[in-house]
């Protein structure tokens, strides 16, 4: 790869910056051809810089944590990838969307840090997916099944989706364990790793809401990430066991049984949902709108 220097550990120094939760672009940025023809960065921790960033900016209007702090990139001298580090902290979300867009990165780099996540990537599209599916047909089951119960072919078609999906679904975390034993691992860590901090972030989190106080801290595996994550695979494994327990054990269970079963099922549902709709809506929405907002703030200021 260009810009590598001949140690043998280069590949691991390079994933062991992009699994950092800070933000990588400087070093990947030194760590490139076009900076200077050896190898500028010894390790993970040690930099020793030749040329200067170009200050394009670049970076710092690629990064979605950027966003949250409206008065942190106004000034031309802050719009460096070294400031970027400074105003992100530990709060980066390993999107590396700074690597992507700086000019001084190697395309190689840029190809290695989309692979480092790859797996992950693809396993939220099956997971988004498999929502889909079990929402959609578990929604149509419980409000509109009566409604077309006459129609057999419809009606099989959509509990098969339904099954379809929470197979797809039930296997999620198997197949990340299965296709990237390093991050599952390091998911796990990170979202198992409670303590008095946690109750420090939601006292934090709480005057933040109601007290006017600061922004605490939301990068990876915070408290809240850690709630939501909790809520998502706790419920994941109740809706299996009721799902799975209603399909066998079903036909021979007595009316209050089965009831009971499916209030279950149906109230992890709903829980779930809402957790996706928050998740998808701070995401897309909340991040568009912050984009929007800065847009135009600074075109009315230009006018």
């Amino acid at each position: 790869m260009p810009g590598y220097n001949p140690l043998s550990n280069n590949g691991k120094i390079v994933k062991d910056i992009l699994d950092t939760a800070n933000s990588p672009v400087a070093k990947m940025r030194l760590y490139s051809a076009g900076i200077a023809p050896n190898n500028l960065l010894d390790n993970g921790e040690t930099i020793a810089g030749q040329k200067a960033c170009l200050a394009c900016g670049n970076c710092i209007d690629a990064c979605p944590v950027v966003l949250r702090e409206v008065d942190k990139i106004d000034f031309q001298a802050f719009r460096n990838s070294l400031h970027l580090e400074e105003i992100v902290d530990d709060s980066c979300i390993r999107c590396y969307n700074c690597v992507k867009a700086c000019p001084q990165v190697d395309r190689p780099i840029k190809m290695l840090a989309i692979r480092n996540r790859l797996p992950e990537i693809v396993l939220h599209w099956w997971m988004a997916i498999a929502y889909l599916l079990s929402a959609g047909s578990g929604i149509i089951l419980n409000h509109f099944r009566w409604e077309w119960e006459a129609d057999g072919w419809f009606n099989f078609l959509d509990i098969s989706l339904h099954k379809v999906g929470a197979i797809m679904w039930l296997l999620t975390p198997f197949l990340f364990f299965f296709l990237d034993r390093k991050h599952f691992t390091r998911m796990i860590r990170g979202i198992t790793s409670l303590g008095p901090k946690d109750f420090v972030w939601w006292k934090e989190r709480l005057k933040f809401w109601f007290g006017g106080g600061k922004r605490n801290f939301e990068g990876e595996y915070n408290s809240g990430q850690k709630l939501w994550y909790f809520v998502v695979l706790g419920t994941m494994l109740i809706l299996g066991i009721t799902g799975i327990w209603r399909w066998i054990a079903g036909p021979t269970m007595s009316a209050d049984g089965l009831a009971t079963i499916r209030m279950i099922h149906i109230v992890c549902a709903y829980c779930i949902d809402i957790s996706f709709i928050y998740h998808f809506g701070r995401k897309v929405f909340f991040r568009l709108y912050r984009r929007t907002r800065h847009v135009v703030r600074d075109s009315l200021r230009i006018n």
